[in-house]
């Protein structure tokens, strides 16, 4: 990926946005303290007080950069755009890390799934390891993908097995209030497990999912493709 496509600051693209995004503001920040620091004539207890200021602003960047790249990567996923969720999350692995290798990697996998790249999809999820452990919302997200890439490659039963013994015994502790996306997201690949096989229940649970308010642009656009296809 060249600089030109690299995205920095705020979604904006092209490398001097990429500065800012990066050691710009930190860099300007510390020399702004050490000429403060050196012209208020002041003694070690008062050197140590800028030291700890400047701790605390370079604290607030960097959560304010977490915050904002979690936000454009939750966006682009959720809206369905592979390309923006593919460039951000391998921008972030290639560089400084903002987030846990392990999500960006996932995001990766999501970003092939949606452009239909299945093996890279699955190679994705398997670089992820995403352990038994993890955040709900992690293990769902893979296992969704997994069974959306095996049910696309003709893999019909290991993605059944997935459903069964993977995703389905997570789905059981959701609340189907405060985990209503990761719910949704279930329902759908538990819906291509059964528009694979063959059970009319499968049609049922697709329409479910389109209907349901609580169900994102991307979610109920791929629902609504699939239900067309069988």
């Amino acid at each position: 990926m060249t600089s030109k496509a690299r995205r920095g600051f705020l979604g904006r693209r092209g490398w001097v946005w990429t500065l800012i995004a990066g050691w710009f503001v930190p860099a300007i920040m510390t020399g702004a303290y050490i000429a403060l620091a050196l012209l208020a004539d002041t003694d070690a207890i008062g050197l140590g007080w800028f030291g700890i200021g400047l701790l605390f602003v370079l604290c607030i960047w960097w959560i304010f950069r977490e915050l904002t790249q979690t936000a454009a990567l939750s966006r682009a996923m959720a809206v369905g755009d592979a390309e923006s969720l593919l460039e951000i999350s391998t921008h972030a692995l290639a560089g400084k890390l903002v987030l846990g290798r392990s999500e960006l990697v996932l995001y990766q996998a999501v970003a092939y799934e949606l452009r239909g790249e299945w093996s890279d999809a699955l190679a994705a999820v398997e670089r992820a390891h995403i352990a038994p452990a993890a955040k709900k919302r992690l293990r769902v997200i893979a296992d969704a993908v997994t069974i959306t890439a095996l049910v696309e490659t003709g893999e019909v039963g290991k993605a059944r097995g997935v459903l069964d013994t993977q995703l389905a015994p997570i789905v059981a502790t959701l609340n189907d209030r405060i985990d209503a996306q990761l719910v949704v997201a279930a329902r759908l690949a538990r819906g291509r497990v059964l528009v694979a096989e063959h059970d009319p229940e499968g049609r049922a649970l697709l329409q479910r999912v389109i209907d349901d308010v609580r169900t994102g642009a991307a979610t109920r656009t791929r629902a609504t493709e699939l239900l067309a296809r069988i």
